[in-house]
Parts: C-alpha cells; structure tokens; sequence
C-alpha cells in the first residue's frame, strides 16, 4: 500500500502545472515550506510549471533574498492545476481563494487537523514545523526523482528556524535531525540569522512601547492591546504584532501571555502564547486554532478582549 506522501508524489508527477499556496499573514514556516517545495519541484521536473501564491509581505522580503517571494498565477493556470496548500489549518485562511480552482487540492500541514479539506491530506501535529514535512517527503522519495537544492535547504532552514523560536520550543529528535542535513548543502545561515533578528526601527520603537504598558496578572498571564492608531503611527503595515509576540515571555513570572491587534474593522487579532497550559482549545472558541503552546485567536469587540483575558487566567489558576 502507497504511503500519503507516494501518493502526492504520484499526483505531483501528473500535473504540467502545480500552484502552491500558504496561509494568510505568513510566518517564515509558511514562506519556507512553501518556497522550499517550490525549489524542489523546479529542480526536479524543470519542464512543469510550479507556482508559489499569495500576498507579498515587505517585512519577510529578505527571505526571497533579493528575489520575488511570490508569483503572478495566471487565472487560467487554476483549470488544469493542481493545488498544493501548506502550513494552513483552516480552508479560509489560505491566502488567495483561487486555490479553490484547481482540479485537485493537497493539504500538507503541521497543525491539528480540525479542519480537513483538500482530496489529499497528510497532516503531522506533531512535527515541529510544515518545513520538516517538506525534507521529510524529499527524503523518504529522493529515489523517485526529487532533488534538494541550497535554495530549497535554505528555505526549509528558515521555516523551522521560524517555528521553533530559534530551536527554543516545538523540539524533538526529528527537528535537529533535519536542520542539521540542510545546513550541509552550504547556504549562509549565519546571514540569514542577521535578516532574522534585526528589527527595522519602528519596530523596535514599538517593542518599547509594549514593554512599557503590559498587564500581568497574578496568574502569570500578560497581556497588551494594540489599538489601530497606535499600530498606524509606526508604519509597519502587515507584519504588526509579528515582532512583538515575543516580548512579553521575557518575563520571569510569565506562563501565558497575548497581544491583541485592532483590525480595520474594529476586531482584534489575538496571538497567543503559552509556556504551560494548553491553548489552543481556548483559541477554538473564539475563532482560532493552532499549537498548543502557539495559537491565534479573534475578538470581536473589547468584551470579547475580556472574555479571552477571563479564559486563559482562569485556566493558569485552575493549573496552580
């Protein structure tokens, strides 16, 4: 019997045209595994047409390392595709609702599968990142005509460099097991971790801001709400909260922690984030989903900001 990952191979090597989509507001894992894949497919079948969709973010332009991170896909070129979506959890999210067009859809993710869709799925909550899917499903079929390039390996690099914090969370044997085979094909991964951890200046202006006005609770839980004003004075477009997300775990009685982003349209993106109790069940009930420690959420109005900062201190006290 074919394993899942024969199977995609099986459906990859029928298409002239592959289109491959990640989720919306990417993270570097969404960037890497998507472009990761993108450079194993050109290197190995350089007569198809492989695609990478979705909305270019300036904030993660590096990681194209000068080039485009994202292709202008042809509607036509939805009629006789198939569609690869990674790292997505949710059928909504996925960048781009053409994904919906092509002929067959695989689903190739690293989050519970609470949702499946596609007619292929193989889904590994598991591993540590989408990223270590893609090797993996190059490693496990190399033999059947796959080829990793430095480019790929790079791109693979960053996506568990990205999920993992740096190697500080989401960590098994497979994870350092996989990054220590893409750093032997000899990309700069001392350069990618300058791009990595440099700010531009608004940004870090805003990580001071945040640092000055979270609110820590007696259970450990911190939190900081970002208003649209605010978040309009410092520029930084799309990438948001991205480098502030971290902030709050730099403090030593911290266990759970969110930062709230008002929408354009009055709601508030949560990100949230845990060093001990599970949330990602709590982010189900309000929109969301993810990790257990690493999830995203939604409130629709300041009560809703409540009922979230409500749910996660009383899950931190009912732990203590």
């Amino acid at each position: 019997m074919a394993s899942i990952q024969e199977d995609i191979l099986a459906q990859i090597k029928r298409y002239d045209t592959i289109i491959i989509h990640r989720h919306q507001r990417p993270d570097p894992d969404a960037y890497g595994s998507q472009l990761g894949l993108q450079a194993i497919l050109k290197a190995s079948f350089p007569e198809k047409k492989i695609y990478a969709a979705g909305k270019q973010i300036p904030g993660l332009a590096w990681i194209g390392d000068g080039q485009p991170i994202a292709d202008d896909v042809p509607d036509a070129a939805y009629k006789k595709a198939l569609v690869i979506v990674v790292d997505t959890a949710n059928d909504p999210r996925v960048d781009d609702q053409r994904w919906r067009n092509g002929l067959e859809v695989v689903k190739i993710d690293h989050h519970p599968n609470v949702e499946p869709y596609g007619d292929w799925q193989w889904v590994e909550d598991e591993a540590a990142a989408t990223a270590v899917l893609i090797y993996q499903f190059y490693e496990q079929l190399k033999d059947q005509g796959l080829t990793m390039t430095k480019e790929a390996a790079r791109f693979l690099y960053i996506g568990i460099i990205g999920d993992t914090g740096r190697f500080m969370y989401s960590l098994n044997e497979d994870v350092f097991d996989v990054a220590g085979k893409l750093v032997s094909y000899g990309f700069d991964y001392q350069s990618m971790y300058t791009q990595m951890t440099t700010l531009p200046e608004p940004a870090v202006k805003l990580s001071g801001w945040v640092m000055q006005h979270i609110t820590v609770l007696d259970s450990g839980f911190a939190y900081v709400v970002l208003d649209r004003e605010l978040l309009d004075s410092f520029h930084l477009g799309d990438a948001g909260t991205s480098y502030t997300v971290s902030i709050p775990s730099r403090i030593d009685r911290v266990k759970a922690w969110a930062i709230f982003e008002e929408q354009d349209n009055d709601d508030y993106r949560v990100r949230l984030r845990s060093r001990s109790i599970v949330i990602n069940e709590i982010a189900q009930d309000f929109d969301g989903g993810g990790h257990p420690l690493a999830s995203g959420a939604w409130a629709y109005g300041k009560e809703q900001i409540q009922a979230v900062i409500d749910r996660v201190d009383s899950a931190l006290k009912k732990q203590s």
